[in-house]
């Protein structure tokens, strides 16, 4: 992975955090003053600088992660679910998937793949991000359309402008042995006259990796490439932007999925634009992607069965827009998106074989939103509504073994003859309070109702298949048209306390989930003869049916005489079904992060250990297995030379520890030394270094 504008991004990360969002990332406006109408909102903003922050809102991301959704775990609360090198899922509070609003630069990000294979932040490289946001609890109306389960928003570097010509830049690359993983990226800036253009290019590539027992780990190669070009125009109180990205991702493993990455080919436009009037801030923003996905079961992994080899082929084209209007303590706002999703499967040995898994299918969402908040030297209340219109629809579908089997006939004609059109109105509602009641102690507080209306997987998967937008359980599932939404019922409340070099912010939360999206066994007898057929003979069908999910979180850090720190992070959710002693599936254990370090003007280091409780509260119903607990080390080090070049180096897994991650799934890859059905291991020790050049 690549390294960073150190000093610039120490800079900007502190003020990120102070300011909550950045102005034409998250769609928080600036008042006239520079700052942030939403600045008494909890966020935590991760950095991958080389100086680690003192401040609690502000996170250090580990720089030689593959997948930025790796950068999550430094925050209280977060974590990924990792399906593969480079398909990390968003969880947060036991909560993942399209509950969990992730944005890029404040767009909605929609993927190819009906397995999240691309998911959202697989669209942003490390390189090409400034820092990424997290709201901490409950995600104020603000910060995305769907947000049930957090919002995330990265933060994409952005042209800068000038008066006098500037160019600068930066090169750099990194090597990581445990996979051959190779990383080599570029960008530069030029801006004269109130003009900018910034553009950029990464190129991440590696082998499979391999366990602490020298087991070769199938499927973790990976190629991923990414490039775009920023250009800005600013003219009195007002900047204009544009922007162009490319990413082009060759073979890439995804060991927990039923198959593997063949490309990714993406295309995102956007156009922004920010206006400050007297007393106002007018942010507006179009955009729109184009984005295929090919994926196969045979290229990377052993498939000796002709008749068993499958080629599916996915696109989804989108476009969004969102305007914000903030006067005063007032904050207006219209945002939406638009989509729509096909999938094909095929057999690359019998031409007859094909299955129209998902066919023009449109989930589109608009909403208008509206937020009030004020502040004082005694604290903030805000409050917020947004309301949502959510369109959905579906084409006909087909499978070519319809004429040999009553079954698949059956249910290829009852979903064809459905109505299949969804209109739904939901809506969420925020409260966010503080409290100070002293220069060291201050309350946090907030409540919320967030609802959440059904993915286009979950009502449209009409015969079963593991499409399930990276549930990476082995099972096969069919959909509902009809599902409800989901209404969360969600309080968080806890404090930020600082004494001396010691800071400390806990907090608790509770979410009662009211026809919460899971699954049952299906009772249709088509449904379980067509995935017996497919060797699940209890296949799931998505349903409604109610959850809670409870427990804390908590960062702290103390500052030592000469430079040296220790810092941490603790999480821990319960996710319970109510209509059984049955537990939510894939939620992280009870973890820890203990950082210990040394931070210098010219050289730092540290070591980390992460702590992992073992998991026994699986799912029966998703036929999860339990997990043991674990603790690991990683040290780094990094040294700035005068001239601009830095020099990193590091070990993860120090002491080469064997284990699994609970959230990292079962093996899926025949041909691996890792049985199928046998939990993925961990990366073994890996040694890596890297420099950053800039100019």
């Amino acid at each position: 992975m690549t390294f960073f504008s150190f000093d610039s991004f120490r800079v900007s990360a502190v003020a990120f955090a102070v300011s909550g969002c950045l102005l034409c990332g998250s769609g928080v406006a600036l008042a006239e003053d520079g700052s942030s109408e939403d600045e008494h909102i909890d966020v935590i903003t991760i950095s991958a600088s080389r100086a680690s922050s003192d401040d609690l809102s502000v996170a250090d991301a580990d720089p030689v992660e593959s997948d930025v959704a790796q950068w999550l775990k430094t925050v209280p609360g977060a974590n990924v679910n990792k399906n593969g090198p480079v398909t990390g899922i968003a969880q947060y509070r036991g909560m993942f998937g399209d509950r969990v609003g992730v944005s890029l630069n404040g767009r909605t990000a929609v993927g190819a793949g009906p397995n999240a294979m691309d998911a959202p932040l697989t669209y942003a490289v490390p390189m090409t991000v400034e820092a990424m946001t997290v709201y901490r609890g409950i995600a104020p109306v603000t910060a995305g359309i769907d947000t049930l389960g957090g919002a995330v928003d990265v933060h994409l570097k952005r042209a800068r402008t000038s008066e006098d010509l500037s160019v600068e830049g930066s090169l750099s690359s990194w090597y990581s042995g445990i996979n051959d993983g190779k990383t080599y990226a570029g960008d530069i800036n030029v801006s004269a006259h109130d003009f900018g253009v910034y553009a950029f290019i990464s190129d991440q590539s590696a082998n499979n990796a391999e366990d602490a027992l020298g087991r070769d780990i199938i499927t973790t190669a990976y190629d991923k490439k990414q490039s775009g070009l920023d250009m800005a125009y600013e003219f009195g109180n007002s900047r204009i932007g544009v922007r162009y990205g490319k990413t082009d991702t060759g073979f890439s493993g995804t060991p927990a999925l039923p198959m593997d990455i063949n490309y990714v080919d993406g295309e995102q436009w956007s156009l922004d634009g920010q206006h400050q009037f007297a007393g106002a801030v007018l942010e507006w923003q179009f955009g729109a992607s184009d984005n295929t996905h090919g994926m196969d079961n045979f290229s990377q992994r052993e498939n000796l069965d002709p008749t068993a080899q499958r080629y599916t082929y996915a696109a989804a084209k989108s476009s969004d827009y969102k305007l914000q209007l903030t006067v005063g303590d007032w904050v207006y706002g219209l945002q939406g998106y638009l989509s729509e999703h096909d999938v094909d499967i095929s057999n690359p040995n019998n031409a007859i074989f094909s299955v129209i898994n998902f066919n023009q299918v449109a989930d589109d969402r608009h909403s208008a939103y509206v937020q009030w908040g004020q502040r004082s030297e005694a604290g903030s209340d805000t409050f917020g509504v947004r309301v949502k219109y959510n369109r959905a629809d579906a084409g006909e579908v087909a499978h070519s073994m319809a004429m040999m089997s009553p079954a698949i006939a059956g249910l290829q004609n009852d979903f064809n003859q459905a109505d299949r059109s969804v209109d739904e109105t939901t809506y969420d509602v925020t409260y966010h309070g503080k409290s100070v009641l002293s220069e060291n102690f201050i309350w946090n507080y907030s409540a919320g109702i967030k609802q959440h209306a059904a993915s286009y997987q979950q009502r449209y998967l009409w015969i079963p298949m593991q499409s399930t937008g990276g549930l990476a359980d082995g099972k096969t599932y069919i959909g509902d048209i009809n599902l409800d939404p989901e209404t969360a019922y969600q309080l968080d409340a806890g404090f930020d306390y600082s004494q001396g070099g010691f800071k400390v912010s806990p907090r608790v939360f509770y979410s009662q989930v009211k026809d919460y999206i899971e699954a049952n066994p299906s009772e249709d007898p088509r449904v379980i003869m067509v995935a017996g057929m497919m060797g699940d003979p209890v296949p799931l069908q998505f349903t409604n049916l109610d959850a809670t999910l409870w427990g804390f979180d908590a960062n702290w850090r103390y500052d030592m005489p000469s430079d040296f720190f220790m810092s941490g992070v603790v999480s821990y959710v319960r996710g319970e079904r109510d209509d059984s002693d049955v537990n939510l599936y894939r939620i992280a254990p009870l973890n820890t992060r203990f950082v210990w370090g040394y931070q210098g003007v010219q050289f730092s280091t540290q070591f980390a250990a992460q702590v992992y409780a073992d998991q026994d509260r699986v799912s029966s119903i998703n036929n999860e297995t339990e997990t043991a607990g674990y603790m690991v080390w990683d040290w780094m080090a990094d040294y700035m030379f005068d001239n601009g070049l830095t020099v990193r180096a590091g070990v993860e897994n120090l002491f080469d520890k064997q284990y699994v991650e609970h959230l990292g799934g079962v093996n899926r890859a025949a041909g691996s030394e890792i049985a199928v059905g046998e939990r993925l291991s961990a990366n073994g020790r890996n040694v890596y270094v890297g420099f950053e050049f800039r100019f």
